[in-house]
């Protein structure tokens, strides 16, 4: 008898505070400063290759697919797990794409793909290409996790 009493303290206990536990917030890694925003430094780059600020904006806008925090999220992804790529060849890369008006997606595998082979000009070996696909696959999945608000 004693141990059902037990049970079921212990079953309704869980229920009754298992509500109060606080929501863990997914802590942001982005530096929200403008300087170091992402899409500040592609339109800076594009404004000092002769662009007008407002144009090189829109462009850069319009370029990336997604928001500014998840795209710094991905491209800082993409920087951790290549060794092969750094910030500066992601800015070029995606300043070439928006002077273009070309959309850019940073979990897309094919983008992914052409950013290695303009930064570094080594043949892709297996191994980079599984990093590039877990990175990838790690985009996607913060795709995935981003809700909107």
């Amino acid at each position: 008898m004693s141990n059902k009493i037990f049970i079921i303290t212990v079953f309704i206990s869980n229920i009754a505070f298992g509500s109060v536990l606080p929501k863990i917030d997914l802590q942001r890694v982005v530096n929200t400063k403008s300087t170091n925003k992402l899409t500040t430094k592609i339109s800076t780059q594009l404004f000092n290759r002769g662009l007008e600020k407002h144009i090189a904006k829109a462009k850069v806008k319009n370029s990336l697919m997604h928001d500014d925090e998840l795209n710094a999220i991905m491209a800082h992804n993409i920087v951790k797990t290549l060794k092969t790529v750094n910030e500066k060849d992601i800015v070029d890369f995606l300043a070439q794409s928006a002077l273009r008006g070309k959309k850019v997606d940073l979990s897309s595998y094919s983008t992914l793909i052409a950013l290695v082979q303009k930064s570094s000009q080594a043949l892709l070996d297996k191994e980079t290409l599984f990093h590039i696909e877990k990175v990838s696959l790690e985009n996607e999945s913060l795709k995935a996790m981003r809700v909107v608000s």
